[in-house]
């Protein structure tokens, strides 16, 4: 059965796999719940014990007001996840915007990180003025206001057509994030910028990028290489921003290679 736990706002936790594992906390991007890893849990259960939550104001972590918050917010949020469940130490693998949150959590905590993935993660998540437009869409027509865009920024081409079944339920699961939740966190996507972060990571880190990710255009993520020492990428050829949608298998086998042996590539 799902949790919930109490950091500062109430968080919709589920654990999976066999604890006796090594623990592997999952952060969530923008616009998404827990499901977006649907795809890659069973083989990430083989050798981990898996944990997920729910950002505020998505899926389950839902019920108090919503206030505005940051990225350092959303990394006391998943320590408070760490801390509920007494996991001293975990290995820490987030996308986009949970990229920028794992990172920010191995900057400040670096006891807390074993290992690091940022996956669609770059020292800053696109340029203001592609913020801006998101956000005024959002706040005059909800989510519904982004969908039709974000799929030319999230998959490619080839990937829609090949699977058009996970392009509508990825659709849906961004269509039933309440507008509110999702202008949160593109307020807090905005503003946050891990120049100065980034370099305080020691954890052995790989970053995953998709070949054709449009969100890290103006940002790459080869920045990220550059201020986090003895860093690896990864990237997936053709993929967009949602690339572990997109590459699911491939990059589970990169990802569990990595977390067992972190000088394997």
């Amino acid at each position: 059965m799902p949790t919930v736990i109490s950091a500062a706002y109430p968080l919709h936790v589920e654990t999976s796999g066999d604890d006796r594992r090594p623990p592997l906390l999952l952060i969530n991007p923008l616009g998404v719940t827990i499901d977006f890893w649907e795809h890659m849990l069973e083989s990430l259960e083989s050798r981990h014990w898996v944990i997920r939550f729910d950002l505020r104001g998505h899926g389950g972590s839902v019920g108090e007001e919503l206030t505005p918050y940051t990225v350092d917010d959303l990394a006391d949020d998943a320590l408070a996840v760490l801390d509920a469940l007494d996991v001293p130490r975990a290995r820490v693998f987030g996308s986009s915007l949970g990229g920028m949150v794992a990172a920010t959590v191995a900057a400040r905590a670096p006891e807390r990180v074993e290992r690091l993935i940022l996956a669609a993660t770059a020292v800053r998540l696109g340029p203001d003025y592609w913020w801006n437009e998101t956000i005024a869409r959002v706040a005059e027509h909800g989510t519904a206001g982004v969908v039709d865009h974000l799929d030319t920024v999230f998959f490619s081409d080839a990937w829609q057509q090949a699977v058009p079944d996970r392009r509508e339920a990825a659709r849906a699961m961004l269509l039933d994030i309440d507008g509110a939740a999702y202008l949160a966190g593109a307020e807090a996507s905005r503003a946050a910028d891990l120049s100065n972060v980034a370099r305080n990571i020691r954890a052995s880190t790989l970053v995953i990028v998709g070949g054709d990710d449009p969100v890290l255009r103006h940002s790459p993520a080869t920045d990220l290489l550059d201020l986090i020492d003895g860093s690896e990428a990864v990237n997936v050829g053709g993929a967009k921003h949602r690339v572990l949608l997109e590459q699911p298998d491939a990059i589970c086998q990169v990802v569990n290679e990595f977390l067992v042996d972190p000088d394997a590539h």
